[in-house]
């Protein structure tokens, strides 16, 4: 499952990032999976700063 988000805000020491509706996978339209996602300002920096993110989730097991 892929998910897309968007930067929302800086915080501290994190950026903000809100999951997209129109990035949500077929199956699950409307209602978020994720909802919002914190990643810490060092590795956002080591991505090069994007304004968007594609985030997969898939099963261990």
């Amino acid at each position: 499952m892929e998910i897309h988000l968007t930067l929302e805000r800086e915080t501290k020491n994190t950026i903000r990032f809100a999951e997209d509706e129109t990035g949500q996978p077929p199956d699950h339209p409307g209602s978020p999976v994720v909802g919002t996602l914190y990643l810490q300002k060092a590795a956002h920096a080591r991505l090069g700063s994007p304004k968007r993110l594609a985030l997969t989730i898939e099963a261990l097991g």
